[in-house]
């Protein structure tokens, strides 16, 4: 009887779930406006770089930039390096520096309502190499099938033994629709019937690169390592990044940046405590259910501050691969390829035709023109034999790499 009365309440329960179709918002019950901070200065020599952002609330969309903050690094030794907002939430340093050993750097921000903030004091941790950075493939239980790219890392200095990485991917993107030619299509004129469209046409060669593109992304989760409970200091095949074997962005090259960051145990901390509650991007921008010490302060009153600020030694290596070094079946493009035949042929909408057979031009022009503004139109591919025959179109991004991807291509790249 007991095991009925629990299916009873199941279904009544399933019943009222199923029937509450009313959309719900989620919204912030309390909400406390606190400085986000994400600093970390390095052995590099080059313009260091702090973010600052506010947190905000759940139902809100967009980051909120800290603007007009006064930002500035100091040493032991007095030395101020100054940092001005260059754009949304990055503040650079007015001239390129590199943190030393054996100095202690402060972080201080004033925001533009008057608050003061400072870190504690932080020095660089001992420097570390990566040795070997390279790509397998693989396959177990966990991941299946794909390719994985490891790391190592012998250390001789007993001194680095916390390590946090990050890792900028680059792949090329080859709009496998391409034409050199593109349509242009001017003097659109609409019969007062409403059943004739005509217009005049032009075959021209693209003035710029739209076959090959480059995309950069930046990984979001946090990847560290520690060495400390091992009788070596030594990193042996620490995974980095997995890509499965039909991932698109091997379709035609693959690179991948690893950074190496050399840490303090209190930092190391830090990210291992930021990482159990999610990715570092929206641990750092949104409402926080509690608080991760930071070793960020303010001067004058209690309010809490998220993030923190580092300095670390770097080291970095880079490598490429195709998905034919791995006898892989060529990954599909990107995107799905909507190819379209549509008719241009003279309209043979007539008196004597019963019904009236009309052509595409209306819909040709539409595709090939409406979104020009946001260089988001459907592309020829191939220039018709006959101009008042078929015309063979296709989706954006499969005709013109640009509309999805840069047509820069990055100094770095190597084919």
């Amino acid at each position: 009887m007991k095991q009925n009365t629990h299916i009873s309440i199941f279904i009544l329960i399933s019943i009222l779930l199923v029937s509450c179709t009313e959309e719900f918002t989620i919204e912030t019950q309390t909400f406390e406006n606190t400085l986000v901070v994400e600093g970390t200065i390095t052995d590099e020599f080059k313009q260091q770089e702090i973010k600052l952002s506010r947190t905000y609330a759940l139902e809100e969309e967009e980051q909120v930039f800290e603007n007009n903050a006064t930002v500035n690094v100091v040493d032991d030794l007095g030395n101020n390096y100054s940092f001005t907002q260059s754009n949304g939430n990055s503040y650079l340093s007015t001239i390129e520096f590199k943190a030393e050993y054996n100095r202690a750097y402060t972080l201080e921000i004033t925001t533009n309502d008057g608050e003061q903030y400072s870190s504690t004091p932080s020095i660089l941790p001992a420097a570390s190499q990566i040795d070997n950075l390279y790509a397998d493939l693989v396959n177990n239980e966990s991941t299946g099938i794909g390719i994985q790219v490891f790391l190592d890392s012998n250390n001789d200095n007993n001194n680095a033994q916390y390590f946090r990485y990050e890792y900028e991917e680059t792949y090329k993107v080859v709009a496998p629709y391409h034409s050199d030619y593109e349509a242009v299509l001017t003097n659109f004129v609409l019969d007062p019937n409403g059943d004739s469209v005509t217009f005049d046409t032009e075959f021209v060669l693209r003035e710029q690169e739209e076959k090959t593109c480059f995309i950069s992304k930046n990984n979001t989760e946090i990847i560290q390592t520690t060495t400390s409970n091992l009788n070596n200091n030594i990193i042996d095949r620490l995974p980095i990044r997995f890509i499965t074997t039909n991932n698109s962005i091997i379709r035609d090259r693959y690179s991948i940046l690893v950074k190496q960051y050399t840490q303090s145990l209190e930092a190391f901390t830090f990210y291992k405590t930021l990482s159990l509650f999610g990715n570092n991007e929206s641990i750092l921008s949104e409402n926080q259910p509690g608080y991760i010490q930071s070793n960020i302060t303010n001067k004058n009153t209690d309010k809490r501050v998220v993030g923190f600020f580092d300095v670390s030694s770097v080291s970095n290596k880079r490598i490429y691969f195709n998905y034919n070094d791995f006898d892989l079946v060529q990954p599909s493009y990107l995107y799905e390829c909507d190819i379209r035949i549509l008719d241009y042929s003279i309209n043979m909408s007539c008196g004597l035709c019963s019904p009236p057979v009309n052509n595409n031009r209306s819909e040709i022009y539409r595709l090939l023109t409406t979104f020009k503004e946001f260089n988001y139109n459907y592309s020829i591919i191939e220039v018709p034999v006959n101009i008042t025959g078929n015309w063979k179109i296709v989706s954006p991004e499969c005709g013109d790499c640009t509309t999805v991807a840069s047509n820069i291509q990055p100094d770095f790249w190597e084919d």
